[in-house]
């Protein structure tokens, strides 16, 4: 199995303005891990290159030099609807993996974005203070 984070979009249920809106603010936030993380930790989803966080997508992974890639980490505000998940077997990447993912869950609304993962509240502690630190946001761990 592996490591594994695991998210609902359900894109259908929100106006397209608002949903466009809201998914710049998050890849706004999602562009302040790649200054926090040391430099050649993201590349582009396939490993290699540079990673794309822009106003219609979050696309993503470890550097695959040294095997530090895994899964790529992809969301993006048009097309694909429903499920998705992103194995990081807990490689370097995870941590803006989960980042980005709290961006996800802090702006979008429970019906609309739901989160899980195979970690807990221990896991994804670091990324929270993370977040918090870098957003000005006081978001609680949603692991509890």
């Amino acid at each position: 199995m592996g490591y594994t984070h695991y998210w609902r979009f359900h894109k259908d249920k929100m106006e397209t303005e608002t949903l466009r809106k809201t998914f710049a603010l998050v890849s706004d936030e999602c562009k302040k891990v790649l200054q926090l993380l040391p430099a050649g930790t993201l590349c582009g989803g396939l490993g290699e290159g540079e990673p794309i966080i822009n106003e219609t997508e979050v696309w993503f992974n470890g550097n695959s030099e040294g095997g530090l890639d895994h899964e790529t980490f992809c969301i993006t505000w048009k097309g694909k609807e429903g499920f998705d998940f992103c194995k990081t077997a807990r490689k370097p990447y995870d941590l803006a993996v989960c980042f980005c993912l709290l961006s996800f869950h802090n702006h979008f609304p429970a019906d609309i974005f739901q989160l899980s993962s195979d970690g807990g509240k221990e896991e994804w502690q670091e990324a929270v203070d993370l977040y918090n630190e870098t957003t000005d946001n006081q978001l609680e761990n949603p692991f509890k």
